[in-house]
């Protein structure tokens, strides 16, 4: 467990708590280029893949967009409540990476095609490698990880996605293909990152809690 949280922060959250986040990130109080439900877990998979995840106060900004927009929170309690969810995910995850039970991302599902929609999720993931800088190089230009990691980053990309249209690829497919290669990707991902360095138990921390 983290220093410095309460049990209740660490728990995992239940479906309900789970609706409620997803919701305040589609509403209008969080500003437009706020992350989606599926986005965020993609975005915190990538800084808990990297062993030396960076500290909450670097990352939690940038769940709001990167223009310095914040949410517009109808008290001091909401926002903790909201901020207190996104942690929680955090540490959900992490316990998640950790142990043995399979990976699974949250995707939405397309249900007229039956198909997962990863785009989101892939993009959350690529912001999360992108805040780190140029740690993630070596992983980016390994010929073991290319493979796992290209997908993943071809699926978020307005430009690998032209091109596949032009090759008549069905988008929709390919995205329910990444789908099916994550839950293999990431703990593979991940063991590459512990065998590079070694991990360090980092916990999202505040600057200093609102009651």
């Amino acid at each position: 467990m983290a220093k410095g949280f309460s049990a209740a922060t660490l728990q995992p959250l239940t479906d309900t708590e789970l609706d409620r986040l997803a919701d305040f990130l589609d509403s209008d109080a969080a500003p437009e280029e706020s992350m989606d439900l599926s986005m965020l877990h993609g975005f915190l998979t990538a800084l808990l893949l990297y062993p030396k995840s960076p500290d909450a106060d670097v990352w939690l900004p940038q769940v709001w967009g990167d223009d310095g927009e914040r949410p517009r929170y109808a008290s001091a309690a909401e926002q903790n409540e909201i901020e207190d969810l996104i942690l929680r995910l955090y540490n959900q995850l992490a316990d998640e990476l950790a142990g043995e039970e399979a990976f699974e991302p949250m995707l939405y599902l397309d249900e007229e095609l039956n198909l997962d929609i990863s785009r989101p999720w892939c993009y959350g993931f690529t912001l999360g490698v992108g805040l780190v800088g140029d740690a993630w190089a070596d992983a980016l230009d390994d010929e073991d990880l290319a493979p796992l990691l290209s997908p993943i980053f071809d699926c978020a990309d307005d430009e690998a996605r032209e091109d596949m249209e032009g090759d008549e690829e069905d988008l929709a497919r390919f995205e329910h293909e990444v789908a099916q290669l994550l839950p293999e990707a990431i703990p593979a991902i991940r063991f590459w990152w512990i065998d590079q360095i070694p991990p360090v138990a980092v916990q999202p921390r505040r600057s200093g809690r609102r009651h």
